[in-house]
Order: C-alpha cells, then structure tokens, then sequence
C-alpha cells in the first residue's frame, strides 16, 4: 500500500473507526467465500490447493497478518466504551464539525474537539492554544455544550458499533472531512491565523 497524497483531508476517530471495521467485515466476507469455494472443490475432486492454470490464484486478495493486527488493535482502541466514537454518529460528527465553524478554530483544533470531546472547559485548554485570548468563559461554555449535544447517542443503537467479526459492514464516512474548513476539499493542509502551526509542532526533526 502507497500513501499517495497523506494530507488529502482529516478524519475523525470516529470515520477511521467505520472504515476500519468495514475493511474487516469485507474481509472476513471475502475469507468465507474462499473457504466455501475449497470446500465445493475438495468435494469435486479438485486439488483446491491448485489455481487453474497453475501458479497464484489472482482472484486472492492476500492482507499481511501485520496489518491485521495493527488493524485489530486500531478497532480495540477506538471501539472501547471510554472513547467518544461509542457515542458518536455520522450525523452528530458532522453537525458537531459545523457547530465549530463561529469559533475560529484551525482545522486541527476542530479534529481534536470530535475525537477527544472535551465535555469541561479545563480539557479545552490541551487542545486549543491560548484559548482565553481567543474565547471568554461564556464562549467555552457553548463549545463544551455542543459537544456534549453530539454524544447523546446509545452506544447499543450505533450502526458503526457493529462486532467484531461479525461480518455486517457499518455505516461509512461521515463527510466531515469536508466541514473541518469551508473549501478545504482537494487542498493541502494549511492551517490559517492565530493557532496555527499545531500539527507542525508535533513534527519530529531528523538528525
């Protein structure tokens, strides 16, 4: 796999969390058909372990146990009951995004807000940079609030909290990544005025 273009927009916890777990029910969809193929064929008399024509069977799609574990992990964490996603919708995820729009944040800080949910203003300072000169008390109080108003869903009725292997694909993409900035579809990542800069401070230097 080659990340052609790594800044093609941002998605959510919640949006990697679906996209994961569809790859996953397809997966296990595609390992039951073979499964059912080699069966039919061993009880025809074909050598199943034989391609027609010899050689490696094209029709195979082969996924690397490393990137299956990664993959299963990635869906442990972002599934467990303490993350936002087990509350989160597509919908919510999306009217959230646009409910940030009059606050002025970068496109990073809005990320931040969907995938961490800070539901108390003291958690609003780890995500935004000075944020007492940028909201007042009252400001703050919205954000929490609008955050709070996207987590109202059981986590029982969310059609992306299908389980594990249970082969159901979930809802897919949000479409949030076109909301985190207006017309930021297609464009390269450039965080604009004041706090910008956050995901490159996060860059390491190489020696």
């Amino acid at each position: 796999m080659e990340v052609v273009n790594p800044r093609a927009a941002l998605l959510s916890n919640y949006e990697v969390l679906s996209l994961l777990q569809e790859l996953e029910a397809d997966h296990l969809a595609r390992t039951k058909i073979a499964h059912r193929i080699k069966k039919e064929e061993e009880a025809s008399g074909i050598d199943a372990s034989v391609p027609a024509g010899g050689g490696r069977d094209p029709t195979i799609v082969e996924t690397h146990e490393n990137v299956r574990t990664v993959s299963f992990e990635a869906i442990k964490y972002l599934s467990a009951e303490h993350q936002p996603t087990a509350k989160q919708t597509p919908e919510s995820v999306t009217t959230l995004v646009k409910s940030l729009e009059p606050y002025e944040f970068t496109k990073a800080e809005k990320l931040q807000i969907v995938n961490l949910a800070p539901q108390e203003q003291i958690e609003l300072y780890v995500i935004v940079e000075e944020l007492e000169d940028r909201l007042s008390k009252d400001r703050m109080e919205e954000v929490t609030e609008h955050v709070k108003n996207s987590l109202t869903v059981d986590p029982a009725s969310s059609p992306a909290r299908a389980p594990l292997g249970s082969g159901t694909a979930p809802t897919t993409s949000t479409n949030a990544a076109d909301d985190w900035d207006g017309d930021y579809v297609g464009e390269e990542f450039d965080d604009q005025g004041e706090g910008a800069g956050v995901e490159g401070d996060l860059d390491m230097e190489e020696d």
